[in-house]
């Protein structure tokens, strides 16, 4: 079995790995690279492969970084299927078409050329082909199965098998622990090689009984000072995470009543595929939902999918909390409540995702007082306060036990999908705790299992 790595390697986005074994060429991911642009120049470069010659792709989760290139796949006359759970073809579906919506905007606004049309989204839908958790797919010469990664709605991890020979297994993103909603992630088999992204390679996170206590505190302190609370939020899984939790508190009475706004579309999507398949809940969830508990709905939760309801935000009365993408504020309709508001000592941003570099989630994480939205100058007064426990990946400590209950019969692991010191980082600490060799690799650099 031989692997190329043609993304996410010492970066983040545009996971995308070929993999020749027996007969077949096959891809897992074929994501889009993300930065400071939604469709950056690298994007528009060759694959590194011929599309023509790949049999399949497999695809781990729905997230733009793992699925954004696929119609571009689908244009270069890839004419295979595309294998993936259920509710991943079904959020994919959601986030391809508005990836597709925003080049159409920025294409009108700002003449930018887009990556791919409708008819390339309309064309990867067609190629799906579903599939349940555990079930053994066999192509030429190879065959894998997906397993619950516990990131995202169907996430899968990848255990792909050459016949008679090697065995490897493609994390896709490892969930963090305790994520309402979600299943724990499943435990992997024994393997010849591993790729295991690294984006929090090198930390550890908060506690995650924390996260309800201080969303909490956060709310409380905007009513209190009559201000507002963002919450850049990523339409899939983080939304939901926190609609989940602010159900809790306003239904027990946590908190005091407070507008909410969801002002995301393709948020709005997501959780009506999320309420449709509760069979893939976790146990606690899928007990209130039985009970007739509305896990995404309550009291002063307004949803404005529409730009005028959008709009009539603006004129809300205060306190409000306003949860809006895009998760690194690079983009979408939080960056029209960032205009608004971030000047405003009255004003807290709640970081609750990974922020990547050269995103304006970044520069905010990073504490710049001053920052360019639309080629506006904004002075950046709000506080801005990160919860690393609402990540949807794992950190380092439960990368490292998710390794070491198959340490054993794990001969060699690749760190990929994090930036360089991350995934270095995790590296090291693999080697040092098993003994297992660990690399991080380049893009490009190909591995023979």
């Amino acid at each position: 079995m031989k692997i190329t790595f043609f993304g996410a390697a010492r970066e983040i986005t545009g996971s995308c790995y070929l993999v020749e074994a027996g007969r077949t060429r096959l891809l897992v991911d074929c994501g889009m690279f993300q930065g400071s642009a939604f469709s950056e120049a690298r994007n528009f470069n060759d694959f590194g492969f011929d599309p023509q010659t790949i049999d399949a792709v497999i695809i781990t989760h729905a997230h733009i970084d793992h699925v954004g290139r696929l119609p571009k796949l689908i244009k270069e006359k890839f004419a295979g299927k595309i294998y993936l759970t259920l509710p991943t073809a079904k959020i994919t579906d959601i986030v391809l078409r508005d990836a597709e919506h925003i080049m159409e905007e920025a294409l009108k606004r700002e003449y930018r050329p887009k990556l791919y049309d409708l008819e390339d989204v309309e064309n990867v839908i067609k190629s799906f082909k579903t599939l349940d958790y555990n079930r053994r797919v066999n192509l030429d010469g190879v065959s894998f199965r997906l397993r619950d990664a516990g990131h995202i709605f169907g996430s899968a991890f990848v255990e792909l098998e050459e016949d008679g020979g090697s065995r490897a297994i493609f994390s896709g993103d490892v969930g963090n622990i305790n994520v309402p909603i979600l299943r724990p992630t499943a435990q992997m088999a024994e393997c010849d090689a591993l790729l295991i992204e690294s984006t929090y390679g090198n930390r550890l996170h908060e506690d995650e009984s924390t996260r309800g206590t201080r969303l909490k505190q956060a709310i409380q302190n905007t009513i209190k000072q009559k201000g507002v609370l963002l919450i850049p939020a990523f339409a899939i899984e983080r939304t939901q995470q926190l609609l989940y939790e602010l159900n809790h508190l306003i239904e027990n009475g946590l908190i005091p009543k407070v507008d909410i706004y969801l002002d995301s579309p393709m948020a709005i999507a997501v959780t009506k595929v999320i309420k449709a398949y509760p069979k893939y809940y976790d146990k606690e969830a899928f007990r209130l939902v039985c009970k007739g508990d509305d896990l995404f709905d309550f009291h002063g939760l307004h949803q404005t999918a529409s730009r005028d309801d959008s709009k009539k935000i603006n004129t809300a009365p205060f306190p409000k909390i306003i949860i809006a993408g895009a998760g690194m504020m690079n983009g979408g309709r939080i960056q029209h409540h960032l205009i608004r508001y971030l000047s405003s000592k009255k004003t807290t941003v709640l970081i609750v995702g990974y922020q990547a570099h050269g995103t304006l989630g970044r520069r905010l994480y990073s504490g710049d007082k001053k920052v360019r939205i639309f080629n506006e100058s904004i002075q950046v007064k709000a506080k801005v306060l990160p919860i690393g426990a609402y990540s949807a990946h794992a950190d380092q400590q439960k990368l490292l036990d998710w390794i070491g209950n198959a340490r054993s019969r794990t001969k060699h692991v690749y760190c990929v999908h994090g930036e360089e010191d991350s995934a270095a980082a995790l590296a090291t600490r693999i080697k040092q705790e098993f003994g297992i060799q660990a690399d991080v690799p380049r893009y490009g650099d190909t591995v023979n299992i």
